[in-house]
């Protein structure tokens, strides 16, 4: 059986609550080295994965060097995501990166140029859209793709959660404008933009509004207070490339909300309808002779639709193909859509998107 040794850079929080929790599950993988900046993390984690000294790296580009290494996780901050995925591809290595790609899209044309070098056909470089790997959603798309709700004439999209009003929350680098780009938007709004994506194509043009509620957090060290960069609210209306709107809502403020995340796609046979709480679970309704007679059902997804992001990264490497994958690309594009919704709220204008 075909091993894929893989290097984790940043053990922090998304790495040891995805990342490196599903590898572990992954037979065909093997975790040789990781690299953090904080001893303390860089430890515990070397500690519990048994990671020898030597492969525990605080330099990334070291652990990158690494002849072991075959692919790479990168699990940082986002300012951080172009200067290592682009060195990481050039070296030849298979990529994973988290989402959002980057802070503002000015920021990617080393990636871009890192990526027209490789062979894409040989090297696999992903980006971590990981609801789209929920049953639901690739439940959904299939239906949508077999002609079930006919046409698609409005999506409706709400992430909420109350994380912003959590007591005594510090700031950290998601409230810093040059290390995160966005906040809510980016690090929520994201997911919601490329299942938008998947499930219905491409955006032409977009209007929204951000906002910023709480406006100032304490540093974690003591230091004083921090000015918050990043928003913490948005809402905007996308018009599709396919003639639908997309509505979305994305809120850290929404005191009741633990971490809500509701998604429903009409279209001119029928409604699908899901809540990523539940995400083996479909709400289907379907126009039969009369929609006053339709019915919401909930839907099991068959077992065919269960599948786990890492191992997805892994069959990919291992020359499997993975449906609805998200290359690094679709990241780019994402991209876009979060600078359009910024540009927006800052003009108060609609933005032409392509």
């Amino acid at each position: 059986m075909s091993v894929v040794k893989l290097g984790i850079i940043g053990v922090g929080g998304i790495a040891q609550g995805v990342h490196i929790r599903e590898l572990l599950d992954v037979k065909e993988a093997e975790i040789v080295a990781i690299c953090d900046t904080n001893p303390v993390t860089l430890e515990k984690v070397g500690n519990e994965l048994n990671i020898p000294l030597e492969k525990r790296y605080t330099d990334y580009r070291a652990l990158v060097d690494d002849a072991e290494v075959e692919a790479v996780e990168i699990c940082t901050p986002n300012y951080l995501h172009v200067e290592m995925a682009a060195y990481a591809i050039r070296s030849g290595k298979h990529v994973n990166v988290e989402k959002p790609i980057s802070t503002d899209c000015t920021t990617l044309q080393p990636l871009e140029d890192a990526l027209k070098e490789c062979n894409l056909d040989k090297q696999v470089c992903m980006s971590c859209f990981s609801y789209r790997f929920r049953p639901a959603v690739r439940y959904a798309k299939s239906l949508i793709e077999q002609g079930v709700l006919g046409r698609v004439v409005n999506v409706s999209v709400e992430y909420l959660k109350d994380s912003a009003f959590w007591k005594n929350r510090p700031m950290e680098w998601r409230f810093e404008k040059e290390k995160a780009g966005t906040g809510v938007l980016g690090d929520l709004g994201v997911h919601l933009i490329d299942m938008t994506r998947l499930l219905v194509g491409d955006f032409d043009s977009l209007t929204g509004h951000t906002e910023i509620i709480v406006k100032e957090r304490p540093w974690a060290d003591g230091s004083g207070i921090g000015q918050v960069g990043t928003d913490d609210f948005c809402t905007f209306v996308a018009s599709m490339r396919n003639g639908a709107t997309a509505n979305f809502t994305i809120s850290r403020c929404a005191i009741g909300e633990e971490n809500s995340i509701r998604f429903d796609v009409y279209g001119t046979k029928g409604v699908l309808s899901f809540d990523l709480n539940n995400p083996t679970v479909l709400g289907v309704c379907v126009i039969d002779d009369d929609p006053k007679l339709a019915k919401m059902e909930q839907v099991e997804v068959p077992k065919e639709y269960h599948v786990l992001q890492e191992q997805s990264f892994v069959d990919a490497i291992l020359g499997h193909k993975v449906a609805y994958f998200p290359d690094i690309y679709e990241a780019i594009e994402c991209q876009k859509i979060l600078d359009a919704v910024q540009e927006s709220s800052e003009k108060k204008v609609w933005v032409k998107l392509h």
